[in-house]
């Protein structure tokens, strides 16, 4: 990307952070190669120290699963789901190190948390493996990331209120895949009123700033490119705000196997809840 497309595309608070070049090469090239190579290993290998089998749980395997795949397309599938977060992740984030951080437990710690849940709460002879887990947590941290985000930027007002309207919003979107009751529909949308309520002033400060940019900033954007960015990045972005029905499905049986939804759900909870606890540790530092 060139400097000056650059420079534009940080007038709107994207890429604002002093992303280092090793930073690109280990999320975006590094990462993805790694994954591919794995895959490609021999099937006695992956059987014998990748592929977790939860009856059968060896030290190994507990990690190693969380980055092995099952097939082409369930590799592809996670390829695509992770480039496209981390891409949002790199416009939308405001503290590198934060980032840097967060990532390490999704890579190091999460693995174990995963395969211990899927060892302690499913007593199946299944395989598991896949890099879903950490997708999962990604996607919670890319939430947070955006509240973040719109806190430094456009309205530093909001709390963790805009945290929780997310979060039950996803919840009230997964009760459809869930076939839930219609008391569980009454409780979370009355949490959804609530938090919705609580973030009238993010929705004003919202509003005033399409208003503004609809109306006068517009005409200084010097880049039909630059609205098309813009556009995308928000779209794609709606979609993964509430993308926890896309991790659990309401079919778990597909082509590639069992959705091992217990897995995204643990990959969720802690990619919210270990950025919630690095913020306030952040706080008493």
């Amino acid at each position: 990307m060139s400097i000056g497309l650059k420079e534009e595309i940080s007038k709107f608070h994207f890429l604002n952070v002093n992303w280092k070049d090793l930073d690109i090469f280990l999320l975006f090239l590094f990462i993805p190669s790694l994954l591919l190579m794995l895959f490609f290993l021999p099937d006695y290998m992956k059987l014998d120290h990748f592929i977790l089998f939860p009856l059968e749980p060896k030290i190994e395997t507990l990690f190693l699963s969380n980055y092995i795949h099952s097939s082409y397309s369930h590799l592809m599938k996670n390829l695509v789901f992770y480039l496209v977060l981390m891409f949002l992740i790199i416009n939308f984030e405001t503290d590198r190190n934060f980032f840097i951080i967060s990532f390490l437990l999704f890579s190091f710690v999460l693995p174990f948390i995963v395969s211990f849940s899927m060892v302690y709460f499913i007593d199946l002879p299944f395989p598991v493996q896949g890099y879903s887990g950490i997708i999962s947590a990604l996607v919670a941290y890319l939430m947070f990331a955006f509240y973040r985000y719109c806190k430094k930027y456009y309205c530093p007002k909001i709390g963790h209120e805009f945290v929780y309207f997310l979060i039950f919003l996803n919840l009230f979107l997964v009760l459809f895949n869930l076939k839930a009751s219609i008391f569980m529909y009454l409780g979370i949308s009355i949490l959804l009123l609530v938090t919705a309520y609580a973030n009238r002033p993010f929705f004003d400060c919202i509003s005033l700033k399409l208003h503004s940019f609809c109306g006068s900033g517009i005409k200084h954007v010097s880049s039909s490119f630059i609205l098309i960015y813009i556009a995308l990045i928000y779209l794609i972005l709606v979609y993964f705000l509430i993308g926890l029905p896309l991790l659990i499905p309401e079919n778990i049986v597909n082509e590639t196997g069992i959705v091992n939804s217990l897995g995204h759900y643990t990959g969720y909870i802690f990619g919210l809840m270990s950025a919630l606890m690095l913020e306030q540790a952040n706080k008493i530092i």
